[in-house]
């Protein structure tokens, strides 16, 4: 009756130390079970999520920016890395994707299997509308 209530005794996965406090280990770290403080401060060092994943630069962790969900990009970016990706993007947004023109106050999104996934224009939007027309 003396154990019902007290917390079971937690060894570190890495060093084996018996640990008061268990440190949750991050999935990409394929570690499984606890870890003690030095385990995971020296787990953190090892894996260096403070660069940039284009440029390889290191910043810092306070200097990076979150890529945009569209852009398809893990990781972080530098500021110089992000203004210029955002700066691409933003052009593509104004431009069908056919046939490069300047978009207008309408544009169209084409779904079907050809696989468009920005903004086109009428005109190609009607000739793919033609195009994709059963016979």
């Amino acid at each position: 009756m003396a154990r019902l209530f007290s917390k079971k005794d937690a060894f570190c996965s890495v060093c084996n130390k018996h640990i008061s406090h268990k440190h949750k280990p991050k999935s990409n770290w394929n570690v499984e079970g606890p870890l003690c403080a030095d385990c995971y401060v020296d787990l953190m060092k090892k894996i260096n999520e403070d660069k940039c994943v284009l440029c390889g630069s290191e910043p810092g962790s306070f200097n990076l920016w979150k890529p945009n969900k569209e852009w398809g990009i893990q990781g972080w970016l530098c500021k110089t890395c992000f203004d210029e990706k955002e700066k691409v993007d933003e052009e593509t947004k104004k431009h069908c994707a056919i046939c490069s023109g300047k978009l207008g106050f309408f544009c169209y999104s084409f779904k079907n299997e050809s696989g468009i996934t920005r903004q086109i224009c009428k005109k190609c939007y009607n000739s793919q509308k033609e195009n994709s027309k059963p016979k």
